[in-house]
């Protein structure tokens, strides 16, 4: 064969562009068949299996980096729509046409390969894959593993020119997040400077941030694919209600650019308009949506969702501490991550999102307070119905309230509701009652503004919802509460007036005539002393 230096060359050429990065070792081969062999090692965070298709065979020279005497190889049957017969000889026009192919995902519909040896690593990664006794030649292994919503990657196709290799698998796959905002003051420990973290306090139909975050890694091995494909997944518990996505953001180190809504797809049919659903939001091909000056396979990309939600009427409302609060009894979120895993899945065509990151929750948790009226002092019996009571939070900002007749509780008004006063039950089952429930953590100050007739006003009650909560495991939350809750209420006593009574009334009437008849005592006693006096000679 003429063209052995040619056939080097495109093979180099090939070798480099699958194999970017890869840690390969190469050792020297002889001459001799069959004393080649390609091991694969690396982390298998889920089992893979491999094929290795010899494509080639052919006498290396590793003094000179040249290969002759090349045939097709045994598990070729077709190349450029042509059938070929394995061990005959590789054309000059053949080889020129192979050295011009520039994109490993091309290969297949090159060349039709059948065949080919089968090998499997376990999850454990501690076993590598190796194909011994090969003839000197140039072999394309492929992943074949099937990870459809699995958190996995297929390798992509790995080129390997004669002797003897140890190669790394290029199964690169990215990391998904999902976080909610709290005020920076109350945010749990770990949140971010603008209280991004894994779990959040809120007042029902206070409107709030969650953030969805993709992590692209900065690995040579996703120069393999042609594309790559990336779908939000976003599942909201019923007592959260969705109101819209803020932004969707791509960022690179400094650089920054926020997507227009045409640039990803929204499906948002799944969500339910009284609170719970989900929602999806897919970029066919994040690599052409990079910020400027961003290289793919060598810059980390993030890909951030940032959608406004608040919850609603049927949050679940906690009046106690909690360990190991579940999906069944918190206002939870969830999400996950589906990624192109696959850069040989069509041999050039767009890659789909076929990966599925593990599921991550966030916690959202919202507040109940227990108000109770009572008259001269909070024994039982006293409860005290008709008292008119107003909420006031740090900045002494009425927080507007409405009686909700489902929740038989005083609750933040929503857009469109009116503000009403809170006044204690009157009923007999619930005597001098006002509770409270979707509070968020904080200072609030409860003012009594008109009490029932006959009594004085107490002052204004001055109090501390306190909360700390941080995620536990994967899949559930603690919480740990301070000035409410655990059996603690507000036990609001009115006293009776202490005023005079009115004028013209039996008590004036009395008051007069005693203050008369002492006047009256006193001149009997005066007269009596001065006759005493004169009968003594005084």
């Amino acid at each position: 064969m003429k063209n052995t230096k040619r056939f080097l060359a495109m093979a180099a050429s090939l070798a480099l562009t699958a194999c970017a990065a890869m840690p390969m070792t190469m050792m020297s081969t002889s001459a001799e068949e069959d004393a080649s062999s390609i091991t694969i090692t690396g982390d298998y965070a889920s089992s893979h299996t491999f094929e290795i298709y010899q494509v080639m065979t052919g006498q290396y020279d590793a003094a000179n980096g040249t290969f002759s005497e090349l045939k097709w190889g045994a598990d070729v049957t077709g190349y450029g729509g042509s059938a070929v017969t394995p061990g005959s000889d590789v054309t000059d026009a053949q080889i020129t046409a192979i050295s011009g192919i520039t994109d490993a995902g091309t290969l297949p519909a090159s060349l039709t390969l059948t065949g080919g040896e089968r090998k499997y690593a376990d999850k454990s990664g501690t076993s590598n894959v190796a194909f011994t006794g090969l003839a000197e030649g140039y072999y394309i292994v492929k992943d074949v593993t099937n990870f459809t919503n699995e958190d996995d990657s297929n390798s992509a196709w790995i080129v390997q020119v004669a002797g003897t290799a140890t190669i790394g698998i290029k199964n690169a796959k990215p990391t998904f997040d999902k976080q909610v905002q709290d005020e920076t003051a109350d945010a749990e420990a770990g949140a971010d400077a603008e209280g991004y973290g894994e779990s959040a306090d809120h007042a029902i139909n206070e409107s709030f941030n969650f953030k969805l975050k993709a992590t692209i890694p900065d690995d040579p091995d996703l120069k393999e694919y042609p594309t790559y494909a990336i779908k939000f997944n976003d599942t909201m518990s019923n007592g959260v209600t969705y109101e819209g996505i803020t932004s969707v953001t791509v960022k690179s180190g400094e650089n920054s650019k926020t997507l227009a809504a045409a640039d990803y797809t929204l499906d948002i049919s799944s969500i339910v308009a009284a609170g719970g659903g989900s929602f999806t939001i897919s970029i066919d091909d994040i690599k052409t949506l990079l910020p400027d000056d961003t290289e793919w396979g060598k810059d980390e990309i993030v890909v951030e969702v940032v959608y406004a939600a608040h919850l609603n009427e049927g949050a679940k409302i906690d009046t106690m501490s909690r360990t190991g609060g579940t999906t069944a009894d918190t206002n939870y979120n969830s999400g996950f991550l589906n990624y192109s895993n696959n850069p040989d899945a069509t041999g050039g065509g767009t890659t789909q999102p076929s990966g599925k990151t593990e599921e991550d929750y966030v916690w959202v948790f919202t507040y109940e307070l227990d108000n109770t009226k009572y008259k001269i002092n909070n024994s039982d019996g006293n409860e005290l119905g008709g008292a008119t009571f107003k909420l006031f939070d740090s900045a002494n900002a009425e927080i507007g309230l409405i009686y909700d007749e489902g929740l038989e509780a005083y609750r933040p008004i929503k857009t469109g509701e009116t503000a009403e006063d809170m006044v204690s039950s009157s009923d007999e089952g619930s005597l001098g009652q006002f509770n409270i429930v979707g509070l968020d953590a904080g200072s609030y100050t409860l003012r009594e503004t008109d009490p029932p007739e006959g009594y004085n006003a107490v002052g204004d009650i001055v109090f501390e919802i306190g909360a700390t909560h941080k995620e536990q495991t994967a899949s559930t939350v603690d919480l740990a509460l301070t000035g409410v809750g655990d059996g603690v209420e507000n036990k609001i006593v009115d006293t009776k007036n202490s005023s005079l009574p009115r004028t013209g009334g039996m008590g004036t009437k009395l008051f007069v005539l005693g203050g008369g008849s002492a006047a009256a005592l006193a001149g009997v006693y005066l007269i009596s002393r001065k006759r005493t006096k004169k009968e003594l000679g005084e």
